[in-house]
């Protein structure tokens, strides 16, 4: 049984998401970032080397990445459910927002409230610039929405 080691405020929620989409049993370990520092703890960080969120435990697998861990879960578990394959029409569509969710979107949105929890102003012509990609990413997300139901087609 997989085991999403869960931290709290972080993306472990997306795990937690998919086995419950796929009706996946899983036990659910909580970890509570500290109050000073809104880092992980001890325990978390000792889990895998990379100590950041998500990271799940399969049998004596230890695996963190979202990414990862999302395409370990579908290609093991989900008998071909929220998965699409090579030969599929929209198999490119898929891969590319597959992707984009961690490699464009999220650093993006994340860079502003960073910014805020470490009291930093972004300021300039290059940091405005940098700053226009979270909204950017998200009128990307509204158009494929807009013309089609799902991220990878029909």
């Amino acid at each position: 049984m997989i085991t999403v080691h869960h931290l709290g405020i972080s993306q472990s929620e997306r795990i937690v998401w998919l086995c419950e989409e796929l009706g996946l049993p899983y036990e659910l370990k909580r970890y509570e970032r500290d109050a000073q520092t809104r880092l992980a703890p001890a325990e978390y960080k000792a889990l895998h080397p990379i100590g950041t969120s998500p990271i799940i435990s399969d049998g004596e697998l230890v695996l963190p990445e979202s990414g990862a861990i999302i395409e370990y879960i579908l290609r093991k578990y989900a008998n071909g459910r929220l998965i699409v394959g090579p030969e599929h029409p929209e198999f490119a569509n898929y891969v590319f927002w597959f992707h984009f969710a961690n490699g464009s979107m999220m650093p993006n949105l994340m860079l502003p409230m960073v910014l805020a929890m470490i009291g930093a102003k972004a300021e300039g012509p290059i940091a405005e610039s940098v700053l226009a990609r979270g909204t950017k990413a998200m009128q990307v997300i509204e158009q494929r929405l807009g013309e089609a139901p799902y991220f990878a087609g029909k």
